[in-house]
């Protein structure tokens, strides 16, 4: 498996993917493991966006798969990201 460290190709894999596995440094300097997607047909209904609102350029939001939220991470936070079969 290769680690892609790339954040802009990581962004669209979310916009394109069901499931992307990515690891990142918390605010805490924490290590956080996340399994991720922006594709809304692989978002439950009643968590998509209810209305849109300007991105901060400095994080990146994604669905949190595991936690059913959306979260968000710094972008010099990513430490790596992975495909995950669909």
């Amino acid at each position: 498996m290769e680690i892609n460290r790339d954040i802009d190709a990581l962004e669209a894999r979310l916009n394109e993917c069901d499931n992307v596995r990515f690891v990142f440094v918390k605010r805490d300097n924490s290590i956080r493991e996340a399994h991720g997607t922006r594709r809304l047909l692989a978002i439950p209904h009643d968590s998509w966006p209810k209305g849109m609102r300007k991105a901060s350029p400095s994080v990146l939001t994604f669905y949190d798969l595991d936690k059913g939220e959306w979260r968000c991470l710094r972008r010099t936070s990513l430490l790596g990201w992975f495909e995950m079969d669909e």
